[in-house]
């Protein structure tokens, strides 16, 4: 990869003392566990002090470190910056980083989606030039800035999403990124601990208006009841505006959906006149919605929409978003074959109410009816009504194409004893007492729904069962 910082630009954007000149750097990491060669290693005081990190970098092949400690044992040879804030570093290199950048812009807020039409939206646009985004969720304070800070100097289009867990985190993100292009991909429950009701949601979702650039545009759902708040601050901050979704008096909508061989189909209605049929490589009518959001980014751009749709065919959801995993077993000294929606990383009541829509539709390339499995884990951060919406869970239509529903954690006891007997699998507290039933009960062709807040761990399963892939072997 070509440098993007120089020792003396880096010098001159954080100040401090440099030790050793004339290096360059190709990217800028914050964590050793994913550093890699040549970069420079930023270390900060999180949770943990980053600095005593700095020796693990360095076997990572570090090029260099800025750092607020000079670490005892640190080799004499190795460059690095010593700051009084490291944070502040970060931050400084981030707006030097995007006021060197002339390209595009686009910044992803919403309650769900961001990722997903983030991934969407970069193959597209790569079709055009050189896009960069961040390679993870990289939305909060922590990741929007490293999102800007490793910018290339040859980019052509730049993709931020920007997240929230509490007011306020939106507008200053939104500042820093300067996007000429904003995206709100919906509002739901998402994040509801943190806030009295939808409303108060929305409003923090509008904020990322805050940092448009003059005469930006902003791309948001028509699936809500908020239009009016989001209307009100596009007339407010005069900027342009472009509608998505199912309703037909959208600027972008969709029509004639369906869904075959784990792909979606559907009709591209642009202001009400019928423009092209189209495919995306995964199943789900949330993310033909995804797509119509970087549709309007294609469109706001003035790019070849064709080129962009064909793209859209060989699109596919990443680990933990809705990747579908084949995995071959060895049971009773024969080979079966199952196959997960690994759905691990996220899960609100609107995602999960998506997934079990994917798992309606999901096949096996067979005439063999599979049998479908659903795996759920808690979803968290839904505040005084989290049980509430536990159950409710029970009420979705989808939930009868389910054989067995397994359910991990405190919160989804509720939903379990809401189920009718022949449905009810396992309750378990922590996902890894769930392995030896599945390698027990398994057969072949059957479909597992992974699904669940992050940190209730259920990547551990999608892990734990793709390292027996005999197929690996």
């Amino acid at each position: 990869m070509s440098p993007i910082f120089s020792a003396d630009e880096l010098h001159n954007i954080v100040g401090g003392k440099l030790h050793k000149k004339n290096w360059n750097v190709t990217g800028i990491s914050i964590d050793t566990r994913e550093i890699k060669k040549n970069e420079l290693f930023l270390a900060l005081k999180t949770k943990r002090d980053g600095n005593d990190f700095i020796f693990s970098a360095i076997e990572k092949g570090a090029k260099a470190a800025i750092i607020n400690k000079i670490p005892i044992g640190l080799p004499a040879n190795f460059p690095y910056i010593l700051v009084k804030d490291s944070m502040q570093a970060l931050y400084a290199i981030a707006k030097y980083s995007r006021k060197r950048y002339r390209g595009k812009l686009i910044a992803i807020t919403g309650s769900v989606g961001k990722t997903s039409t983030k991934d969407i939206l970069k193959k597209m646009l790569s079709a055009f030039g050189l896009t960069h985004s961040s390679p993870k969720s990289y939305n909060n304070h922590l990741g929007v800035p490293l999102t800007l800070s490793n910018i290339p100097k040859n980019a052509d289009y730049v993709i931020c999403e920007i997240g929230m867990n509490a007011k306020g985190e939106i507008e200053p993100l939104s500042k820093l990124a300067s996007p000429d292009v904003a995206i709100i991909t919906n509002i739901s429950t998402a994040h509801l601990a943190s806030f009295k009701c939808l409303k108060e949601i929305a409003r923090e979702k509008a904020s990322i208006c805050l940092g448009l650039k003059k005469s930006g545009l902003l791309i948001y759902s028509v699936d809500n009841e908020y239009g009016d708040l989001l209307k009100s601050v596009i007339f407010e901050r005069k900027i342009n505006a472009m509608t998505f979704g199912s309703k037909k008096f959208a600027d972008i909508s969709l029509n004639n959906i369906s869904f075959l061989n784990n792909k979606s189909f559907a009709s591209l209605t642009l202001n009400k006149i019928f423009f092209s049929d189209f495919s995306i490589g995964a199943l789900g009518y949330h993310q033909l919605l995804n797509s119509l959001a970087a549709i309007g980014v294609i469109l706001s751009y003035r790019l070849n929409l064709r080129i962009a749709l064909n793209e859209l065919n060989t699109w596919e959801p990443r680990n933990g978003r809705g990747k579908f995993l084949d995995i071959s077993l060895k049971k009773n000294l024969k080979k079966i074959k199952i196959r997960i929606i690994d759905e691990s990383y996220n899960c609100n009541p609107s995602s999960l109410a998506a997934s079990f829509e994917i798992l309606k539709y999901a096949e096996f390339g067979t005439k063999k009816i599979s049998r479908k499995i659903a795996i759920l884990g808690d979803m968290l951060e839904l505040g005084i009504n989290e049980k509430d919406f536990h159950r409710e869970v029970a009420n979705n239509e989808n939930i009868k194409f389910f054989n067995k529903i397994h359910c991990v954690g405190s919160l989804m006891k509720e939903l379990y004893f809401k189920l009718p007997k022949k449905q009810k699998g396992m309750l378990v507290r922590k996902p890894k007492e769930l392995i030896s039933h599945i390698l027990i009960n398994a057969e072949d062709r059957d479909i597992y729904l992974i699904k669940g807040s992050n940190s209730i761990g259920l990547s551990f399963i999608v892990d734990k069962l793709y390292n027996l892939n005999i197929d690996c072997f």
